[in-house]
């Protein structure tokens, strides 16, 4: 068995931490497209990741591409031969373009007449010239947010690269990239040599031979060893590490030998919130905060360091240090911000600016006073709290500490501190908080009713003012976060079961932007089309299936909480026999009224089936229940019953022919046929739940 292997490496000055996985998830993803374009096979493409360094080692490669036969069709057989049947100069000619010979030739029939044509045997390329092609455009192809340009060359990357490893088994796979030629070298950490050239004699051997030098180049280890340092240092001073998954995928990216350093600030810095504490910490230099038993702050953090064990206290003293001094910042910025009430800083949010054209964040204060009276009066939430916490929501983003761009990730949370020394209501100083959750997928939802409210009329103004302007999501681009705003109002929606009709709301606060929308038709459009969108990916979190999810949205979404509830009962009952069976029948009176353009009034007296009034008495009879179930929100009941009528719709078309002659009778029985589908709409279009024959 053929077991080739190949080794690349791209070896670079220290990337940014959130540059790699990204590379080195196309690098894969580039390596395995390509081969399976050459029609290269493999087994597998394995992949290591350090600041320094982007690898992949692909395994069991063959020596080289199947051959392949390519058919050659050359001109006609009237013009390549001559008079005695022999080649002429038109047929010798294809022969010695295509390299044949004359028993080579077959004539083919085509439609267009008789032609010459060939088989021609296609040799495969060895394997080490399509890695050497590929591995020289990944190079150029690896996107990221920014690159570089270094020496004379007009090679540009994320950062300087200093080698190519390239081993094709045992050799070095030769090929040049810009002024750097591939080798069979690697580097080792930085603090064991500066220049700490490796010599890799073997692939298998690769990860072993840059362990023995400090670097550990799989990226799960690295991070295994991580959390058990954290773990096992915090015990040192009886602690628990503070849970912190993206700083512990960000420090994995930060180092090639994590090393942990346990370290002190002065207690004093205890008094400030803890997350000012932990956000000092986490974001100035990478470190993680510590907790006691009881769930106390206590005045020590670790750094994951990259450094020799041996030397680390020199790293603990300059950690401290900046730590110590950044902390002294973050409370001398508190301290002089809770001199100034937040009331008080209402006049500097006119001066600070939310959206050039939507104005300043004073501006977008006085429209969400206007839409949140809408939100109190149909929610019956107390309106005059929620207009405080409005008329307080930006001000904290006047202060000194949210100047420092440390700090940013704690917008709504100062506030929150500071409107508490200001000895606002509870509430209203929470909500400020609340304003801006959920803040990313899965997080926490706001549980006030100040901090609902002031969440979704914070998140509708922003939408409705961007897709009034034209500032619109599409593709990758998404400007002020519009797609998480919409689907943090669906979740709270959802979460508290609130019925307020979202195209109302979205009506509401479109009028504040009439003077600057460029179409407020086409505004209000794009954005019903933005929020169903959205309804349907919440739909999917929930496991419906994409019909049913189709066949509830036809009939509206405006009520998040009902939408939801239709869909679940709709795909409980999709598995049940008999739901399908109606859906069959129901299907029948979609296709039959969709040949009708006529909605006549229905007459009783121009039945002429049993079949015709059995269906209607049983409609009639059903319905004042029926309606009862629909507007209780009972969707379980009220399928039920609909499926109660499958037996009579069947009768109805086995017995009933529907498209008569007589426009009369035919254009009742289309009536018959509309009332009926009017009470299956209520609940879900039921044509578009699809079954597998």
């Amino acid at each position: 068995m053929i077991k080739n292997k190949y080794l690349f490496e791209i070896g670079v000055e220290e990337l940014p931490a959130n540059y790699i996985l990204p590379a080195i998830d196309f690098m894969v993803n580039y390596f395995s497209n390509q081969l399976q374009n050459h029609k290269i096979k493999f087994e597998s493409i394995e992949k290591y990741s350090t600041p320094r360094r982007l690898t992949i080692i692909i395994r069991n490669l063959p020596n080289r591409q199947k051959d392949s036969q390519k058919e050659i069709i050359g001109p006609p057989k009237k013009i390549a031969f001559d008079s005695n049947r022999n080649f002429n100069q038109v047929g010798l000619g294809f022969l010695k373009k295509q390299n044949l010979s004359k028993k080579d030739i077959v004539i083919k029939k085509l439609k267009k007449g008789e032609y010459l044509s060939a088989t021609k045997v296609i040799k495969g390329k060895i394997t080490e010239e399509i890695l050497k092609q590929i591995s020289i455009e990944i190079i150029g192809k690896i996107q990221f947010p920014k690159t570089m340009r270094w020496s004379e060359n007009s090679i540009s990357f994320a950062r300087p690269i200093r080698w190519i490893l390239a081993i094709f088994n045992q050799n070095i796979l030769d090929f040049q990239f810009g002024n750097i030629r591939s080798n069979s070298f690697s580097f080792g950490n930085r603090f064991e040599n500066l220049h700490n050239k490796l010599t890799i004699n073997s692939i298998d051997g690769y990860k072993s031979k840059l362990e023995k030098h400090f670097v550990i180049v799989e990226r799960e280890k690295r991070k295994k060893i991580i959390l058990n340092q954290l773990n096992e240092t915090a015990s040192k001073v009886n602690g628990i590490p503070a849970d912190n998954p993206e700083l512990v995928e960000t420090v994995t990216d930060l180092v090639e030998f994590p090393s942990p350093v346990l370290g002190e600030f002065d207690k004093d810095f205890l008094e400030l919130p803890a997350e000012v504490l932990k956000t000092t910490l986490s974001e100035t230099q990478k470190c993680f905060s510590l907790y006691d038993k009881k769930g106390n702050l206590l005045p020590n953090f670790i750094c994951i360091a990259n450094s020799n064990p041996k030397t680390i206290q020199k790293v603990k003293y300059g950690n401290e240090r900046v730590i110590n001094a950044r902390l002294s910042d973050a409370k001398f910025y508190f301290e002089t911000d809770k001199k100034t009430k937040l009331v008080d800083r209402i006049e500097i949010t006119k001066k600070t600016t939310f959206q050039k054209k939507l104005g300043s964040y004073f501006d977008k204060t006085e429209r969400m006073k206007e839409l949140s009276k809408f939100l109190a009066k149909n929610l019956n939430f107390e309106a005059k709290k929620i207009a405080r916490a409005i008329q307080l929501s930006k001000t904290d983003l006047t202060t000194l500490m949210l100047g420092e761009k440390e700090y940013t990730k704690l917008q709504g949370f100062i506030g929150w501190q500071y409107a508490l020394s200001d000895k606002e209501n509870d509430e209203v100083a929470k909500a400020i908080f609340e304003q801006y959750l959920p803040r990313y997928k899965d997080d926490i939802l706001p549980e006030t009713q100040t901090g609902i409210a002031l969440s979704l009329v914070d998140k509708m103004d922003t939408i409705c003012g961007c897709f009034s302007i034209g500032l619109i999501p599409s593709g990758s681009s998404d400007p002020l976060a519009l797609r998480r705003a919409g689907n943090g109002i669906i979740r709270i929606l959802d979460k508290h079961n609130l019925p307020i009709s979202i195209i109302k709301f979205i009506e509401k606060s479109l009028t504040s932007f009439e003077k600057i929308s460029k179409d407020e038709h086409s505004a209000a459009s794009k954005l019903l089309d933005f929020f169903s969108q959205r309804v349907k990916k919440h739909l999917e979190n929930y496991k419906i299936e994409y019909d049913v999810i189709d066949a509830v949205m036809e009939s509206g979404f405006a009520n998040i909480p009902d939408t939801i509830l239709r869909a679940k009962n709709l795909q409980n009952l999709k598995s049940k026999d008999e739901f399908r069976k109606l859906i069959i029948g129901f299907k029948r009176v979609t296709n039959i009224l969709s040949s009708s353009k006529n909605v006549n009034k229905l007459d009783t007296k121009l039945f002429e089936k049993n079949e015709e009034i059995s269906l209607y008495q049983k409609m009639n009879n059903l319905a004042p229940k029926y309606q009862k179930y629909v507007e209780s929100q009972n969707y379980q009941k009220a399928l039920n019953m609909l499926i109660a009528l499958k037996d009579d719709i069947d009768d109805f078309f086995d017995n009933v022919m529907v498209m008569v002659k007589d426009e009369k009778i035919r254009e009742n029985r289309m009536a018959l046929l509309r009332l009926l589908n009017g009470h299956f709409v209520k609940i879900a279009d039921l044509s578009k739940i699809v079954y597998e024959i």
